[in-house]
């Protein structure tokens, strides 16, 4: 009697979320800004998104180390360098952590 075939796949298994997604703009507010490494692309993915909104400031990180602002659309071009993120100049100085007082 023939046994049927199976197909298996094997998959790589994904390496854990370092960051999660829904509460990136909570730790950028609490921290004032906050580093992404090159490959999360998962938490860069939702950080265009609350750019888009207005919610974050996202800073490409050059190869000598200097940041540049990125733009709304500038994102996918970047996605291969590490970022930092930033809580908007609301009221002040960009990066501010909630909870500090500004000074005047």
């Amino acid at each position: 009697m023939l046994e049927p075939e199976t197909n298996v796949v094997a998959f790589k298994p994904r390496a854990a979320v370092v960051h999660h997604p829904k509460s990136l703009m909570e730790r950028v507010y609490a921290a004032g800004s906050l580093s992404l490494q090159a490959d999360d692309r998962a938490t860069k993915a939702a950080a265009v998104m609350l750019q888009a909104l207005g919610f974050l400031v996202i800073e490409e990180i050059m190869a000598d180390g200097a940041p540049r602002r990125l733009q709304r659309g500038e994102a996918k071009g970047a996605m291969d360098r590490p970022w930092r993120l930033s809580k908007p100049a609301f009221s002040g100085t960009i990066g501010v952590p909630d909870g500090e007082a500004v000074p005047t």
